[in-house]
């Protein structure tokens, strides 16, 4: 009898024992498999799927940071947060560690249909001023998705007492299976975004910031392009500063400017080559077509400046031998890029993860913007990239000691990122990090790049017989998927060679982009066979004349976000938005080709 009882007991330990080791076989794949996932789809299927669309390529290597820096950044990251992920779970027990697994897999399972079927009203990152992105609902029915499914695949799993013990062992068994398929399908869908990847353009000519503080020591043409510069700004600013003409005499100040485009592109490229773009052909395409048709860049060449452009890669050029061979600081490709900063595209590509993946109602409180990702690279030589940088640019500026004049003529085309949103720049052009500066703050960090480079002229006996524009690409658009809601106008300051001394006067001339490259014509006294229309200072006060603007706007195509072009004709004063019509729509599919 003795025998036979302690046999049974022993039996039970054994049996015991093995279900407590298949146990630890359990929690340890579960362990590993979430570690995994999570870090799969948070560091490597977000960032380089954010890194290899057609969209976003362009501008990634418009700041040197290309696949052989982005992707092994991102598999490190990934693999150590895999090691300390793994390890927590592997040494939580119990419900702690069913809670932290289920906690997991809510993330990924919402984070993945987040970016399926609710991230469209983004539009792109919120981070860079896009006003547009109306949150529907105000996040309330997103918020309500995510909740719903929090209760379940958290509290589901949670259910281990009595009848409800088989509920909770079933739920954690479709836990694990939501982990595999939620990692098969984000692995698929990366795997075709990188097999559809447009080629990496590493090996073409750019534009760096060779002679960036050079002018000349007779003529020079200066050209001021601060992005999205708003009359709203400049009105700002003059209302902040009673003082703010003065650095500014000679210059007369157009109040009723409108520019033709809405964006960057292809807004910049038209002002430099003057060729539309009717949106017909891809990117590129029209890129290429409009230096090779444009000839004021040439002319200015041919009359014996020398031309260089400080402007960015995919919004302006996509090659910088397309441009020509007049182009003093067109580098060769042959110089090659390095990560100077990898902590901060990790950092950055986390950001946008959390962004991309995450509940409507946290998209504004990351903050991530495109200029997250500026600075984190450059290349390798004395030709480094130029790219929209503002607080590197005055940096320099004062690093070389302002400016050395050489040369007999010089064109200078310098584009900043001026008012462009989310407000980074302190009224010192110090870089305080995104949404914590405020648009007055950043306009005066702009203007006092501008005025310490004016005085500079003015030092070297250069001011007066220089030609000096200061004006933006475009205005602010306010709006993405709405039309235009009030007028549109750009600011302008132009100054024409041999004006100085006299007070910065204001004209409400109906002028436009058209007058731009006329105006720089025949203030430098080129001589072309080409007429370019009439300069600023040509076009009266008091005329009347009809100026057209061509607004970009995301619309909605069979649930997908597309563009068109609402094309507006203004006729009288653009500051009367009576006086502003739509005259016609122009579907034009994707903008970015």
């Amino acid at each position: 009898m003795s025998k036979k009882a302690n046999k049974k007991p022993a039996s039970k330990k054994n049996e015991a024992q093995v279900k407590k080791n298949t146990m630890s076989k359990s929690h340890i794949i579960i362990s590993l498999l979430a570690s995994f996932a999570f870090s799969f789809s948070f560091f490597i299927v977000g960032p380089l799927g954010f890194y290899f669309s057609e969209s976003n390529r362009g501008f990634f290597e418009n700041n040197s940071l290309y696949a052989q820096m982005v992707v092994p950044a991102m598999i490190i990251a990934a693999a150590i947060f895999f090691v300390i992920i793994g390890a927590i779970l592997l040494l939580a027990t119990g419900k702690i560690h069913t809670v932290m697994v289920s906690v997991i897999t809510w993330l990924l399972v919402c984070g993945y249909l987040q970016v399926l079927f609710f991230n469209g009203w983004t539009n792109g990152l919120i981070g860079d001023g896009n006003e547009t992105g109306t949150m529907p609902g105000a996040g309330i029915p997103n918020l309500i998705v995510w909740l719903l499914l929090g209760v379940v695949i958290i509290g589901a799993p949670l259910l281990t007492k009595g009848k409800l013990k088989k509920v909770g062992g079933i739920a954690k068994m479709v836990v694990v299976y939501l982990l595999v398929l939620v990692f098969a399908m984000q692995g698929a869908g990366l795997l075709e975004t990188i097999l559809n990847a447009p080629e990496e353009t590493s090996g073409k000519a750019y534009l760096s910031t060779k002679n960036m503080f050079s002018v000349s020591k007779k003529d020079n043409i200066i050209v001021f392009i601060v992005d999205r510069f708003d009359i709203s700004y400049y009105n700002e600013y003059k209302a902040f500063d009673s003082n703010f003409f003065a650095d500014f005499d000679g210059f007369t100040s157009y109040t009723d400017n409108i520019s033709l485009y809405a964006r960057t592109y292809p807004a910049v490229t038209s002002i430099l080559t003057g060729v539309e773009n009717d949106f017909s052909a891809t990117r590129t395409e029209y890129l290429k077509k409009a230096y090779t048709e444009g000839t004021f860049l040439k002319d200015v060449a041919d009359a014996g400046y020398d031309v260089n452009l400080y402007t960015t890669n995919f919004y302006v050029y996509d090659d910088a031998n397309d441009i020509g061979d007049f182009v003093d600081n067109k580098a060769s490709a042959s110089d090659s890029a390095k990560l100077t900063n990898p902590m901060g595209l990790v950092s950055a590509m986390i950001s946008y993860s959390a962004y991309n993946f995450g509940p409507d109602i946290t998209k504004y409180a990351v903050g991530i913007s495109t200029n997250s990702f500026v600075g984190l690279a450059a290349q390798e030589g004395a030709a480094e990239l130029y790219s929209h940088d503002d607080a590197a640019f005055y940096n320099a500026f004062k690093e070389a000691g302002g400016l050395t004049a050489k040369g007999d003529k010089n064109f200078s085309f310098i584009h900043l990122r001026g008012c462009h949103s989310p407000f980074n720049l302190n009224e010192n052009v110090e870089n305080v990090g995104d949404g914590n500066a405020t648009s007055l703050q950043q306009t005066r960090a702009i203007f006092k790049i501008i005025k310490e480079y004016i005085a500079e002229l003015k030092a070297k006996g250069l001011y007066e017989d220089a030609t000096i524009i200061i004006t933006g690409d475009h205005a602010s658009a306010l709006y993405d998927t709405k039309d235009v809601p009030s007028p549109r106008i750009t600011s302008l300051m132009v100054k024409e060679k041999g004006k100085s001394g006299t007070p910065m006067v204001e004209s409400k001339a109906p002028v436009c982009q058209a007058n731009l490259m006329p105006t720089i014509i025949k203030s430098a006294g080129i001589a072309t066979d080409t007429d370019y229309g009439r300069a600023y200072s040509e076009i009266g006060e008091n005329e009347v004349l009809t100026r057209k603007y061509l607004f970009e706007k995301s619309i909605k195509v069979n649930e997908e976000n597309q563009d068109e072009i609402v094309e507006y004709e203004i006729t009288g004063p653009a500051s009367d938005f009576a006086n502003w019509q739509i005259k016609e729509r122009h579907p034009i599919g994707y903008i970015y080709k």
